[in-house]
């Protein structure tokens, strides 16, 4: 079966990161109704997975590192001991996803990246701003685009893929290209914000610019990364794995 560019998945931006940059210590922070692919992801030297919001219990096949039965993680975290990259596919609410990324900022090793799953919502149901059942990308594209207007240090991109899978990289400014949102853009994103209005469509007229998107084409150009090999196989095995955690 040939792949398709559409094909891109979040691991795939994971495992072509982790493939150009060398990186060799990976923590991937999820909860037990998000993340599904940590078996995916290359097997490099340290490999960690947090789940928060975890049952007592719960096991899903794969390994888990750490673990936390309510919203809490920092208490579980070390910053002395840093990471190349770092994967989010948080609880959606925007409390928990801008949490999650300033944990994760906390805990990044200088060249190292952040890669959020869920900033590109294509629906305004999908972007609620707490849980429904199905397809949930919550307010993480709140928290996602918050966050890197407040780290203008930071450079960061968004792949138009798998419901939108950003890239924040702790990195020389002049490495990569910077984010397309001027000021006069952010100005009226932040006076919204504060006037707690529903931002999804100020977000869905100016997610171009807003979230700095790009498409798999240019992620792999930029990033040097090999398209993935898919097979029949592979792609049968992850339709039983997400009929039996359902």
């Amino acid at each position: 079966m040939p792949w398709r560019l559409s094909d891109m998945r979040k691991y795939d931006i994971v495992n072509a990161l982790i493939a150009t940059n060398g990186y060799t210590r990976y923590l991937e922070i999820c909860t037990p109704t998000t993340g599904f692919h940590f078996s995916r992801i290359r097997r490099i030297h340290c490999r960690h997975r947090l789940i928060y919001r975890c049952r007592p219990g719960f096991r899903d096949g794969s390994e888990i590192t750490l673990r936390s039965a309510d919203d809490q993680i920092n208490h579980l975290l070390d910053p002395a001991l840093p990471y190349d990259l770092i994967f989010l596919d948080s609880y959606h609410t925007f409390e928990c996803s801008l949490r999650d990324l300033e944990s994760a900022l906390a805990l990044l090793r200088p060249g190292g990246a952040i890669v959020v799953h869920d900033c590109a919502p294509t629906r305004k149901e999908f972007a609620s701003a707490s849980f429904r059942p199905g397809a949930w990308c919550g307010h993480t594209y709140c928290a996602y685009i918050e966050f890197v207007l407040s780290h203008p240090d930071l450079v960061h991109y968004t792949v138009d893929a798998d419901c939108g899978c950003g890239v924040i990289k702790k990195t020389a400014p002049d490495q990569l290209c910077t984010s397309h949102s001027d000021s006069e853009l952010a100005r009226l994103w932040r006076l919204q914000r504060s006037r707690q209005q529903d931002m999804f469509d100020f977000f869905h007229q100016h997610r171009r610019q807003l979230l700095n998107l790009i498409s798999v084409r240019e992620f792999l150009s930029r990033e040097k990364g090999e398209r993935p090999r898919f097979s029949r196989l592979t792609q049968w095995r992850d339709t039983v794995a997400a009929l039996l955690q359902t």
